[in-house]
């Protein structure tokens, strides 16, 4: 598959509405199961989105067009970041994220307006030299699994109680 920017950015601007229309207003027994304490809940898939929100993508992207290979992306914590957003309600971190994705891609497009601008590179300090379509690719295919994996912690909420369908529910068998 090619790569489209503006499929991209299709993808990018739906991830807060596709959160809150599954999440907002549902009883924190979803939103808190879990498959076992190693693995995030609904509630910490949207704190993380929205730290590296605040922290990630854009960074990186302005990175790519202002210093290039120059200086390397800032490190970013990957790890649980619920107690960042302590006493918050998950639906005021979804409009926090709401608002930073839509800055951000506001922010972000410009940059990637003249088709040259796809392929200017940044230095990622784990990776090396990454491209900023790779960098884009990587905030939708990264938006995607964490849709997956809120969705993955609820199901969760019920694997002893589907009894014998669990064979057929690929979510609960991982």
């Amino acid at each position: 598959m090619t790569f489209a920017v503006d499929d991209t950015f299709e993808l990018l601007a739906r991830t807060p509405a596709t959160l809150r229309d599954q999440l907002a207003g549902m009883s924190t027994d979803w939103t808190e199961s879990r498959p076992d304490p190693e693995n995030w809940t609904a509630y910490q898939v949207v704190c993380h989105l929205c730290y590296i929100e605040e922290h990630d993508w854009l960074v990186r992207a302005r990175m790519i067009t202002e210093v290039g290979t120059a200086e390397a992306f800032p490190p970013v914590d990957h790890g649980d970041q619920s107690a960042r957003y302590a006493g918050q309600t998950l639906e005021q971190v979804l409009d926090r994220f709401t608002q930073l994705r839509e800055s951000n891609l506001e922010a972000v497009r410009p940059l990637v307006a003249d088709p040259g601008a796809l392929d200017r590179t940044g230095l990622h300090p784990a990776l090396g030299e990454v491209t900023m379509r790779q960098l884009l690719s990587a905030w939708a295919v990264h938006d995607l699994n964490h849709l997956r994996q809120a969705q993955e912690a609820m199901a969760f909420r019920y694997v002893d109680e589907v009894g014998p369908w669990r064979v057929n529910l690929g979510v609960l068998n991982r």
